[in-house]
């Protein structure tokens, strides 16, 4: 029996798999079983910043796993002591707690915020339309896709969404009781859509005009995804807290919430709590991801190789008419089609290229932070020539 037919037997049917059996990764490439070689061009969804096997963060875990694996956090660690320094240094924020996951930080950020506006009689909680914060119940509670919703209701009371990118469906429902309002400054699961400058403006005047808190959803775009430590930096406005996780741990389990003057005496001792949110060993290589990221000049690499991205991505759609956007911010690009992007992908997987299908019909490109001109061009020439076959892309 193969790995896969024996994982069908044994595991509930939550995810449809990919048909390879990795052996290891390299850089920016898998390698299968079978010898072949793939170029991963969206890195575990965002989570493998510094692509597979990279030398700090490979070291930052075995230093760390001979001095302590887990200790509760009833004791003072200094990975993350550490790591919380550098994050709040570099996000301008004043506290910090550490997760297991993104979702879990969307979960105790909705508790922070219902402790927060208790005293102020502010209640309501509003995320997007098209956005994705997480499967837990508080996530899906201010999501409006019913893909994930289905069938899991009741949901949290008071919360809801606006139409992303809608200035007049923003204004019609924030108010005096809104306690919050949950934005991804880019959509990924949606289909990698920035906001509009127009709509940030607007949160910002009912902010001011309202005392809501504003959280950035930076779970996906964070940590220089987009060029930026955070995606909102794009824009001239600062959000009261924000959430990070995916490559915030090296490719180990660990997500954070940061938070403002607003907010930064809300919890106190025993209101909140996590076993393993924190580990010392994902908060050691959380330590040479950022250090990797800000020493060696990584953003304005990033940078550099995603304006020829763009601009190579940019002259494929004047060519071929199937494409009909391309959009996004840094190494987080979505190229929208005219058709069903699921195909698309599969063909470039046989030609040893692997990108992500998402919202129906873009293709979701999230290279490691460390690729190159080198690896962009193979991504490239194999996204141009799986179009000129005219792979029939129904």
């Amino acid at each position: 029996m193969s790995l896969l037919d024996n994982e069908a037997q044994l595991f509930f049917k939550t995810y449809k798999r990919l048909t390879l059996e990795v052996d290891r990764g390299d850089g920016c490439y898998l390698y299968t079983k079978d010898g072949k070689k793939y170029l991963d061009m969206f890195s575990g969804l965002a989570v493998n910043a510094l692509g597979y096997n990279h030398p700090g963060i490979i070291a930052a875990i075995e230093t760390q796993i001979r001095k302590y694996i887990h200790l509760s956090n009833f004791f003072v660690q200094g990975p993350q002591v550490e790591l919380a320094e550098r994050l709040l240094r570099l996000a301008k924020l004043q506290r910090i707690f550490f997760t297991n996951s993104g979702t879990e930080a969307i979960e105790g950020t909705i508790k922070l915020v219902r402790k927060w506006g208790k005293a102020k009689n502010k209640t309501t909680i509003f995320g997007m339309s098209n956005g994705f914060s997480g499967r837990t119940m508080g996530s899906l509670s201010i999501m409006d896709k019913e893909k994930y919703r289905e069938d899991y209701g009741p949901f949290l009371e008071n919360c809801g969404h606006v139409e992303f990118n809608n200035v007049g469906d923003l204004k019609a429902k924030v108010d005096d009781v809104t306690a919050a309002v949950f934005l991804e400054f880019v959509q990924g699961e949606g289909g990698v859509v920035p906001v509009s400058a127009e709509f940030v403006t607007a949160l910002q005047s009912l902010r001011e005009k309202h005392g809501f808190l504003v959280i950035a959803d930076e779970i996906q775009s964070g940590i220089f995804r987009t060029g930026t430590l955070f995606a909102f930096q794009h824009y001239k406005f600062t959000p009261d807290i924000v959430t990070i996780a995916k490559p915030i741990g090296g490719g180990l389990p660990l997500g954070a919430i940061l938070g403002n003057e607003k907010v930064a005496e809300v919890w106190t001792h025993g209101v909140h709590g996590t076993t393993f949110g924190g580990n010392p060993v994902a908060c050691a290589a959380g330590i040479a991801v950022i250090d990797a990221l800000t020493t060696n000049r990584m953003a304005g690499r990033i940078n550099e190789s995603s304006k020829y991205l763009f601009a190579q991505l940019d002259s494929l759609k004047n060519r071929f008419p199937i494409i009909k956007e391309v959009r996004g911010f840094g190494f987080m690009v979505g190229v929208e089609l005219t058709v069903e992007s699921g195909p698309l992908v599969d063909a470039m997987l046989e030609d040893g290229v692997l990108v992500n299908s998402t919202a129906g019909n873009v293709v979701r490109i999230l290279p490691p932070l460390i690729s190159g001109k080198k690896e962009i061009d193979i991504l490239l020439k194999t996204f141009e020539s799986t179009l000129t076959k005219n792979v029939q892309f129904v």
